[in-house]
């Protein structure tokens, strides 16, 4: 093979300019944009047809359950290779998210803030080209998920599997199998089901580029990148084989890629030359990376490393590798790259495969005023403002600045416009002294610019966004549509009510009347359908339930519905998470299906809101409702999730503040439901329940048989208490399912409250410190005494609850009995009638006064005697175990919504 000879250039060679986009290109490109824009998807389906994206007729959408298909499709290492480096990618750009923040600060009279906000909708071009580039879907649509873009949207033509399954990891919500100028377009403007983006992001060629910069304006874009780029800085320590190998990475990009070289060592250039002869022998893409070497690479040998990053800073190339002595050092004197590479070992081959950085970079010398892809290219900064102290000297000061600054720029609504904001005396000077813009007279205020309120700046929280770094405080789930699968109840019952009545309708007309929005209850949406004055609703709701409830001789409808997500997963969201039901169903309705499917107990009776509760969503009263049973309020509540598959159900979340999540139903079409409830204001819309995790920190071991106890619920205590002989932490949760962790330092102690708490089922951690090199007395006593307090937190107002508990327990020849009123009046009889001094390290006179220092703080009254038993550690251990489940009837919710007292409270 001929000798590779890189071109030299003196420093005053060096390219001053060059054109990202050739004019001809962009002149051809305008065509295609405005017909896209002009023609919707008629033009956009054309374009792809003539130029190979697709095959006439072919689906040009893929949805999430297509792109997993692809995932679930390619080898286990290839999905691991994916995962990985999405999480590193992820990792960056959260870090990046959290650079950026809300903030508060003073201005005179009041506040203003910064407001950081991602858009709404983003669009992430990946390349196609001569190889799949699944680096790039990666790169561009995990940034947007990071930044908190609701919708996020992949373009990349003829898309490989290998495509699809990376942009399922990067948690796109549809993959466009279109690219060129034609996807930029459909993008920008929106083209049938594809909807306009607010963000366009990406690398492509010249065609894409040329679109990117005729559409910037209507959306965002990144920047207009060009050929990629590589320089590398080196001196006489740089190895000429690492040299040559991460230049030719960069030729075999394409044939227009640049590589460049800058050197202080003439000799290191031979060196490099051989080896890029030797190395380019053996490339399989040596075609693309020889066309390259010829004739855009090209090397600059500098007098000195201060010409060298001088001819560097010139270049601002996209990427810069630095292969010197010293190469930190030397990096601190650059300014201008896209993307810096320092030292050997950091390869610019591993940023463009996800180290974590991003690899959309800025080409063509603009690495000088931008840099490359992050979240910040999905934020947008906004500004308020408030004046909550107009009167004040400070305020008034900047008002007549304002007036007179407006006269000054000719501006006189302005200048009334700041001048009604006056007080009266300063009006009247202002007016008056100000007639022709002359700002003299009265000067008093001048010294109190800026006075008043001290100088402050507050950081506020981040606007939340979805995914694993965000705990809800709850998830809250409509029934029918995400839990219940309805397509061939309810739906075929409103069908058939219509057509009992003479009238024909269809499931597209049911759709097209839910998505109108206040159609929750389909009683009432049936009669609307019908639309027949004459019928009554009554008529029309006792045919529906003939026809859903079934008769004696006629199987209902309601028997055919099925449940949507898997029990396994519906219990681990609940092992973590509070969780609540809100739907429209009346109650017998929606608890016959939770029993037939075996799903009750996750969604006990209490933690149902159903139609006879209230008004029906969109209404916020259910959510409003659900969230008061789990014991929430809307000053406490940080996040909270409702899934829904109607307008309704996004609507009446938002009205109070909760997240929602919008569901795609079975066989409907995913792109249809996620337009409307995406339009209605849903964060994230889910095709599938197997989605439900990607927005949920749950993990394989999350689920309702892990071992670590859970603390997150509506009846959940804690306590931390000091005093100078413990130190005592104490979590409490009511509605757990026996788990504990538990270190009184007491063994015996240890076995104790560990068999209240699986006997109970309740979840309890307790850690303590204590004394016990004096004895075991301020260890048993405090810990029973943070125990009470964390019991009746929980419990909290006592509405609902049983209040009474009792129960017998056995332990061989032992038998204890413990009787528990939730009184709120704490008194304590205990009677155990231990024989020895001792249980292990614990005194027994200690555990009769551990059940006595319970029930004080705990505000409840407790009988607790041991009937018979000859063994002291049965006695104590039967003790325990009846008090357990003593404990558990009382705290049981009972179904009704008071206090267990004819006084109305305990």
């Amino acid at each position: 093979m001929k000798q590779v000879q890189l071109r030299r250039l003196a420093r005053n060679d060096l390219p001053k300019h060059r054109d990202i986009v050739d004019p001809k290109v962009r002149e051809k490109a305008a065509v295609i944009v405005e017909n896209v824009k002009a023609n919707g998807e008629k033009a956009l389906l054309e374009y792809a047809v003539r130029f190979g994206d697709l095959k006439d007729g072919q689906a040009h959408i893929l949805t999430r359950k297509d792109m997993k298909e692809a995932f679930d499709n390619i080898p286990k290492e290839q999905q691991n290779v994916l995962l990985k480096t999405a999480k590193r990618i992820e990792n960056f750009a959260n870090a990046q998210r959290l650079s950026i923040r809300d903030f508060k600060t003073t201005i005179p009279g009041g506040y203003a803030w910064q407001k950081v906000s991602p858009v709404e909708r983003g669009g992430c071009y990946a390349p196609g080209g001569r190889f799949p580039l699944p680096s790039s879907v990666l790169m561009t649509a995990v940034t947007a998920r990071c930044a908190g873009v609701r919708e996020v949207w992949v373009a990349s033509p003829r898309p490989a599997e290998i495509t699809k399954a990376a942009a399922y990891v990067a948690k796109a919500d549809f993959l466009l199998c279109i690219g060129g100028a034609q996807a930029i377009a459909a993008l920008a403007y929106g083209a049938g089901d594809v909807p306009p983006c607010d963000a366009i992001v990406g690398p492509g060629n010249q065609w894409v580029t040329a679109a990117k910069q005729l559409v910037a304006g209507k959306c965002a874009i990144d920047m207009l990148a060009g050929p990629s780029e590589l320089l590398v800085l080196a001196d006489e320590t740089a190895d000429p084989e690492t040299i040559a190998a991460d230049l030719l990475a960069q030729a075999e990009h394409d044939t227009v890629a640049v590589p460049m070289l800058v050197t202080t060592d003439e000799s290191l250039v031979p060196k490099v030359e051989q080896q890029l002869t030797v190395q380019l022998h053996n490339l399989s893409t040596k075609g693309t990376a020889a066309v390259s070497l010829l004739n855009n690479g090209f090397v600059v040998v500098c007098e000195s490393m201060e010409e060298a990053i001088a001819a560097a800073d010139f270049l601002a190339p996209e990427h810069l590798e630095v292969l010197t002595k010293e190469p930190l050092l030397t990096s601190k004197k650059l300014n201008h790259y896209g993307a810096l590479f320092i030292g050997t070992h950091a390869a610019e081959v591993l940023g463009d495969y996800g180290a974590g950085p991003n690899h959309t970079l800025p080409t063509g010398r603009t690495a000088r005023y931008t840099g490359g892809l992050s979240v910040h290219c999905f934020l947008r900064v906004r500004t308020w403002m408030t004046l909550d102290e107009h009167a004040s000297s400070a305020a008034q000061s900047m008002v007549e600045d304002c007036v007179a600054l407006a006269k000054l720029e000719g501006l006189e609504g302005h200048s009334k416009s700041a001048a009604l904001r006056l007080a009266a005396e300063s009006n009247s000077k202002m007016m008056n002294g100000y007639a022709n813009g002359d700002h003299k007279g009265d000067h008093k205020h001048q010294e109190d610019v800026g006075v008043g309120r001290k100088e402050n700046v507050e950081f506020e929280g981040e606007e939340t966004r979805l995914g694993k770094e965000s705990e809800p405080d709850c998830v809250l789930f409509d029934m029918d549509g995400v839990l219940a699968d309805v397509s061939q109840s309810y739906r075929n019952a409103i069908m058939a009510t219509a057509k009992h009545f003479g009238v024909q309708i269809s499931r597209d007309d049911i759709d097209a009347m839910k998505a109108k929005g206040n159609a929750n209850n389909d009683w009432i949406l049936t009669h609307k359908l019908i639309g027949n004055p004459q019928i009554s609703f009554d008529e029309v709701k006792d045919k529906f339930q003939e026809f859903y409830l079934g008769t004696d001789d006629i199987k209902g409808l309601r028997d055919n519905e099925t449940l949507i997500p898997e029990v396994s997963l519906l219990k681990r969201v609940a092992a973590r998470y509070p969780v609540a039901i809100v739907t429209g169903r009346p109650r017998d309705e929606a608890d016959y299906f939770l029993k037939l499917h075996k799903i009750d107990d996750i969604f006990p009776d209490h933690l149902r809101v159903c139609m006879e509760d209230g008004p029906a969503k969109p209404d916020p009263f259910p959510v409003q409702l659900a969230l008061k049973k789990l014991r929430i309020d809307g000053k406490s509540l940080k996040l909270a999730y409702m899934i829904g598959d109607t307008v309704d159900d996004i609507i009446a979340a938002e009205r109070c503040g909760v997240c929602g999540i919008g569901f795609v139903p079975p066989g409907k079409s995913a792109v249809k439901v996620s337009r409307t409830l995406f339009s209605a204001g849903a964060k994230r819309v889910l095709e599938s329940m197997d989605d439900l995790p990607s927005i949920l920190a749950l993990d394989a071991s999350t689920s309702a048989s892990s071992g670590a106890p859970s603390f997150r619920g509506p009846r959940v205590g804690s306590v931390s208490r000091k005093t100078k002989e413990t130190s005592i932490s104490i979590k409490l949760n009511l509605d757990g399912s026996g788990k504990s962790l538990v270190r009184s330092g007491i063994g015996f102690y240890d076995h104790m409250l560990s068999a209240l708490s699986k006997h109970s089922g309740f979840d309890l951690c307790v850690s303590c410190e204590g004394d016990l090199e004096v004895d075991d007395h301020h260890t048993t006593e405090d810990i029973a005494l943070a125990l009470g307090t964390a019991f009746k937190q929980a419990v909290g107002d006592k509405k609902g609850i049983t209040r009474f508990g009792s129960a017998m327990v056995p332990l061989d020849e032992a038998l204890s009995r413990v009787v528990v009123d939730i009184s709120g009046r704490p008194s304590a009889h205990v009677d155990l009638g231990f024989k020895r001094g001792s249980i292990g390290a614990m005194s027994t006179e200690m555990l009769e006064h551990a059940f006595e220092s319970f029930a004080t703080t705990a505000g409840v009254t407790l009988h607790v005697e041991c009937l018979k038993g000859k063994n002291d550690h049965h006695r104590a251990e039967s003790a325990f175990k009846a008090l357990a489940r003593a404990l558990r009837m009382a705290v049981k919710m009972d179904g009704s919504s008071g206090v267990p007292s004819t006084k109305g409270v305990l």
